[in-house]
């Protein structure tokens, strides 16, 4: 409530409690806790924007990624009306908290806090997701709808390490086509 008093043109948005209690948790005190919030909402408040311009991009960027990085499973994606990555709005909206333990929330939040090694290295964690369930969505014959519940039932089992390694893997193989070919217009 105090969040929406001190943004008001913001509001409250679904989600937003979700950032928050981790932060409460660790700090066990209010006043800290609101100015976490707000430190951590100026690198994510676009996500909470009614426009959803932000996430729009975001899911974009992440579609253009896979597509570089995987374009078999892209045209599998879009063969099954999932193309648009719609199925990852959450794991961007809230940096993956719902997905993770909690204990997995805050080394991977300590993290994406650094902004290293790139500012979108969430998008790369989405990839290496992706990317780990590959086998399991082109083996199938899921639909959007089996496509959506089947990313839905990866919460809370997914390794947080072995996604880590696998979203700097991407990075560096991004960096080494990066300096081979140029530069890519999402990981910079």
């Amino acid at each position: 409530m105090t969040y929406c008093m001190y943004n008001f043109d913001l509001g409250y948005v679904q989600g937003m409690s979700d950032l928050l209690s981790p932060i409460l948790f660790v700090t066990q005190n209010e006043v800290e806790s609101f100015w976490c919030l707000t430190g951590f909402m100026e690198l994510v408040h676009q996500n909470f924007e009614e426009s959803q311009e932000a996430m729009k991009q975001q899911l974009l960027q992440l579609s253009i990624l896979l597509k570089a990085l995987d374009p078999e499973l892209c045209d599998f994606l879009d063969s099954q009306d999932s193309g648009s990555l719609c199925f990852c709005f959450r794991w961007l909206l809230i940096w993956f908290k719902r997905e993770f333990s909690f204990e997995d929330i805050l080394t991977l939040w300590e993290v994406l806090w650094t902004r290293l090694p790139c500012d979108n290295f969430h998008l790369l964690i989405a990839c290496s997701i992706l990317e780990s369930q590959r086998g399991e969505l082109i083996g199938s014959d899921h639909d959007f709808n089996t496509i959506l519940k089947h990313i839905n039932e990866l919460t809370m089992k997914l390794d947080l390490q072995t996604v880590l390694r696998e979203a700097e893997a991407i990075y560096l193989q991004f960096v080494c086509c990066k300096v081979s070919k140029g530069s890519h217009p999402v990981i910079q």
